[in-house]
């Protein structure tokens, strides 16, 4: 079986060596989605142009998330609790219904986070992508019912 690297291409984006069944080769496959959960990646085959799942194991899962703590420090991202509001916080459910710069408490994580973003997917499921302390950015669910 070959192995599979997660590469970063500043140019680019991020790639994957992955071998196409379609096509019977291996080929540094662009990253065009990543699932709500983080655990598949989807790729672009270059030579055919049909979409693959790429499922993470656990290794692959814990160095993403330590290459996004580094970048978010080089950049100046990272969130500490005293940028946050957290007398004001309300606790995250997945029915509740919140808006962009509202800092919520996830109580399973013991960490407060920002809501950054709202997004909508495919059948009307609604998303908000909140930025934890602890735990980074993170899409989590709202609105269901």
């Amino acid at each position: 079986m070959t192995q599979r690297k997660v590469k970063n291409k500043k140019d680019h984006g991020r790639t994957i060596e992955q071998f196409c069944s379609v096509c019977k080769k291996t080929f540094e496959m662009p990253i065009v989605e990543e699932s709500d959960n983080q655990d598949v990646l989807w790729l672009n085959c270059p030579g055919c142009r049909g979409y693959l799942p790429h499922m993470l194991n656990q290794e692959d899962i814990d160095e993403a998330v330590e290459n996004e703590k580094e970048e978010a420090r080089v950049k100046g991202e990272d969130l500490a609790i005293e940028d946050l509001s957290t007398e004001d916080a309300r606790e995250y459910q997945e029915a509740g219904d919140y808006r962009v710069g509202e800092v919520i408490y996830h109580r399973s994580w013991n960490d407060y986070g920002k809501v950054i973003a709202k997004e909508t997917l495919s059948g009307h499921r609604k998303t908000i992508v909140v930025h934890f302390v602890n735990q980074g950015k993170t899409r989590l669910l709202e609105g269901v019912v």
